[in-house]
């Protein structure tokens, strides 16, 4: 574990615990993958801003808006940290009308897919990314129809704006979830989303995939359980560092405990699962894999991975919770 990361886990700490004292209401993740955001770019969480732009979002969207739904935080820090948060959210909110055409189902992935648009720099293509986008949405819906779901928008709109064409995508995406399989043989949808990972990513299917499972079989040498139902889009991140797989996975172990040891990052807020995947992402920023920071799309993905099934997980738990009550 080197000094850089380490100071990650500080500021990362220091920003959950600093935007969780002033969004109390949200739920204790969001503002871990808010104050991940700030981190990512080396900032300390302006809170303030945060609540301006809140305000910006409340001003402008109904109640029952996909703006305004459990994984607001998400987009308001994003807001926050661009250098003009009214014109970031307007553009937002234009390519996300684009994409939500056509669609009887308004929800909060349309709004991440736009994020995605908006973050490249690619506005001016947004008719074009998307066409790409639904046509990539449409083919894998044939092949996977029980997998293929309003969470996998946000990956499909970062792979429509690579320079691989649909039947490329398709197909690599494929070959990719056929060998993973081997190796998580019952996580279909796990599989899937890290299938889309790699295929953001450079590099032959075989050695991505091979890559992945050498990290994951390094987990398991090393005694640590790594999620497999919604952490292994994560282990994406971690490819192309050109490291050890036994290496780096020692990296994230220390990385896990030093956060466990910070305060608002213990098991009494989050379990070891949730606090490993912080840590692989903390690892994979700090040796800026496809790029750093918020520039670095697999890492926002894998974010963006970790707020899906959180939002899974509070539906989940309010229909239990509906249920046990009649």
């Amino acid at each position: 574990m080197t000094e850089k990361m380490m100071r990650k886990c500080e500021l990362l700490a220091a920003n959950k615990n600093k935007i969780h004292k002033k969004f109390v209401w949200d739920h204790y993740l969001m503002s871990v993958v808010s104050g991940l955001l700030y981190t990512c770019e080396d900032k300390e969480a302006d809170v303030e801003q945060m609540k301006k732009c809140l305000s910006i979002i409340k001003k402008n969207t109904g109640v029952f808006s996909p703006f305004r739904s459990t994984d607001r935080l998400f987009l308001v820090s994003k807001m926050a940290l661009a250098d003009d948060a009214e014109k970031y959210f307007r553009d937002v909110k234009a390519v996300y009308d684009k994409i939500k055409k056509g669609h009887f189902v308004k929800d909060s992935y349309m709004v991440l897919a736009a994020v995605n648009i908006v973050d490249a720099g690619r506005m001016s293509e947004a008719e074009t990314i998307i066409g790409k986008f639904k046509d990539i949405m449409t083919r894998m819906k044939k092949e996977h129809p029980m997998l293929t779901s309003n969470d996998d928008m946000p990956m499909i709109v970062c792979l429509a704006m690579t320079g691989k064409s649909t039947d490329a995508i398709i197909a690599e995406m494929e070959e990719s979830y056929t060998l993973l399989k081997k190796e998580f043989k019952v996580y279909s949808d796990s599989v899937q989303g890290l299938a889309e990972v790699l295929t953001l990513q450079e590099g032959t299917v075989a050695d991505k995939c091979r890559e992945v499972t050498d990290i994951y079989g390094a987990f398991r040498a090393n005694h640590r359980k790594y999620s497999k139902e919604y952490g292994l889009a994560s282990l994406g991140a971690l490819i192309g560092t050109g490291r050890d797989a036994d290496a780096l996975v020692k990296d994230i172990c220390e990385t896990e405990r030093y956060l466990a040891g910070l305060k608002g990052m213990g098991m009494s807020v989050m379990g070891r699962s949730d606090r490993l995947m912080l840590a692989a992402l903390i690892v994979a920023d700090c040796e800026g894999v496809s790029g750093n920071g918020m520039k670095n799309p697999i890492i926002v993905e894998t974010i963006q991975t970790i707020i899906a099934m959180e939002v899974m997980m509070l539906v989940v738990a309010a229909s239990v919770a509906s249920s046990s009550s009649h």
